[in-house]
């Protein structure tokens, strides 16, 4: 029977904690209760618990110093669940880190949440105890093996889909859906150094494997420090994007909040046959570039917008935030960066999707608002050329008048029905 200790300085916490389920029932054996860390560590040391429920605020010890000072002594056991309330979710973050196998939020906290949890923290419990036993070798192995074949299959390194089925049962791994859609995930954050991107990676792909099969079964597998994949077996592909997108936007929604890390997915059409599954993960590469913010979800195949005009969608974005900010740097390193996009793909991007280059575009664009400024103002042109970007008033003059055929003095005059006879190079 798996023993657990429950740890919280509010006694009504612990007592609706005790009396939630029926812990024998279950299979757990309630050993104690304490009411800070460092009691919580001391009963740790004398009732040997196997999992332990803590809150993660707590007055004497808070319950990340205690997870800290049980790790330190380089033990995988007891496996912790945090308790937490939604202020609460940089602390979670790095219980996560300390290796917490779980959390639950306090106001959401109801039997089947904490029975779920539970029984997450049993089978590491379990996990970690076979790897204490002689055949650790084996059951690390096995779990070796899995994760090589599904980057195998990904890899399209198998010969046939009786193959693939064949080496599936002998890891005894389920493939026996009619339909199967691969999703490449994009962690996206904010630049850090290498060993802070594996650990948030390790943090943020942990935390996708125990969030997305609560909503669909799946099978996930890291393939990078930035990236991990999922297999989502499908009964038909007709509802894929429906059935999907919800559970993506959900474990995004969930990722965010604990981890400050956006995923950016992209999906594969659905496949028939276990040996076209390489395709699907192919297909849902290609769309991670042309992913933004603001749509970090692209599906490919039937029943999927088409990726041209999501593309193109994309594209128009990208023209607007010119438009919006004429007067900044528009290099296409400096747009590049704002969409989080490579300056070579952002330039392809636009010659396949736009009607100009990306450098034609914002050169047109320019020259066009300032045109309609001589129309509608009275301002200078070195006041023009400020307002719009440009580096001088010689460089606008330039530009001007490779593009309209004479100089902006000259526009202007006859804006203003001013004949001229010479026209002037140089203004200010």
């Amino acid at each position: 029977m798996i023993r657990v200790l429950l740890v919280d300085d509010e006694p009504l916490v612990l007592i609706g904690m005790q009396s939630m389920i029926n812990w024998a029932e279950q299979g757990f054996e309630l050993v104690g209760t304490a009411r800070n860390g460092s009691e919580a560590l001391e009963k740790i040391d004398d009732l040997k618990p196997d999992i332990v429920v803590s809150d993660i605020r707590m007055p004497v010890m808070d319950g990340l110093t205690m997870v800290a000072r049980c790790r330190e002594k380089d033990n995988a056991l007891p496996a912790f669940i945090m308790l937490t309330s939604y202020e609460e979710f940089s602390y979670v973050h790095r219980s996560m880190n300390l290796g917490a196998v779980d959390y639950l939020l306090k106001l959401e906290l109801t039997e089947e949440n904490l029975l779920a949890a539970l029984e997450r923290a049993r089978n590491a419990v379990k996990k970690e105890k076979a790897l204490r036993q002689p055949s650790s070798e084996t059951v690390t192995g096995l779990e070796r093996y899995r994760d090589r074949f599904f980057i195998h299959m990904y890899s399209g390194a198998f010969d046939s889909d009786v193959q693939i089925r064949s080496a599936a049962e002998e890891l005894g791994i389920k493939l026996d859906s009619p339909w199967y859609a691969v999703a490449i995930a994009s962690i996206r954050n904010r630049k850090e150094d290498i060993e802070h991107q594996i650990t948030l990676s390790a943090g943020v792909t942990r935390m996708a494997a125990d969030v997305l099969p609560k909503y669909m079964p799946c099978f996930v597998t890291v393939v990078d420090p930035r990236h991990f994949s999922v297999l989502f077996p499908l009964e038909t592909p007709d509802d894929m994007q429906q059935c999907l997108m919800p559970v993506l936007e959900k474990a995004n929604s969930i990722l965010y909040k604990y981890f400050s890390a956006t995923l950016w997915w992209g999906i594969g059409p659905a496949v028939n046959r276990l040996d076209k599954i390489p395709h699907s993960k192919r297909e849902a590469l290609s769309v991670l570039p042309v992913l933004s913010s603001s749509e970090p979800i692209g599906f490919t195949g039937s029943g999927a917008k088409p990726t041209l005009d999501h593309r193109a969608r994309i594209v128009a974005d990208i023209q607007k935030y010119i438009r919006n900010n004429l007067d900044k740097r528009l290099s296409l390193n400096d747009v590049a960066a704002v969409f989080n996009f490579s300056p070579g793909y952002l330039s392809q991007l636009f010659t396949q999707n736009g009607e100009s280059s990306f450098v034609e575009f914002v050169t047109e664009t320019r020259i066009a608002a300032a045109k309609d400024l001589m129309a509608s103002t009275d301002l200078k042109i070195y006041e023009i050329s400020h307002k719009l970007g440009f580096e001088s008033a010689f460089y606008f003059s330039k530009v001007f008048k490779k593009l309209e055929g004479v100089s902006p003095r000259a526009y202007m005059q006859k804006l203003r029905g001013i004949s001229f006879d010479k026209e002037e190079t140089a203004e200010c």
